[in-house]
């Protein structure tokens, strides 16, 4: 995917294998995008929301300093991802009925 066609605030999936998780775009910037997890995905900490940094071409990269889950632990432990399938990708979704709660409500 490329993230250039993104917008802030535009939905969107996060496939690591047969996982999924939804987000939205938070930031876009010359190198990708960071996109925050949807508040069903994960706990807001008080330390902020759950924020995961992709590059260019949707693949996750380092977000060690935005994200607090877990991490893919493979070739680069920076990455977020599942253990089993790799770093997080990012995938627009197509569906007319995929809704996300707000962000900014209570979760």
């Amino acid at each position: 995917m490329d993230t250039k066609t993104l917008k802030v605030g535009q939905e969107v999936r996060l496939i690591s294998g047969c996982y999924g998780k939804t987000g939205r775009v938070f930031k876009v910037t010359p190198s990708g995008v960071i996109v925050q997890l949807s508040g069903f995905e994960g706990p807001v900490r008080p330390e902020g929301p759950e924020l995961i940094r992709f590059d260019a071409n949707g693949k996750a990269c380092d977000s060690s300093d935005i994200y607090k889950g877990n991490l893919w632990g493979g070739s680069d432990p920076r990455i977020p991802g599942t253990h089993e399938c790799g770093p997080w990708e990012l995938a627009v979704s197509s569906e007319p009925d995929f809704v996300l709660p707000p962000l900014n409500g209570p979760f």
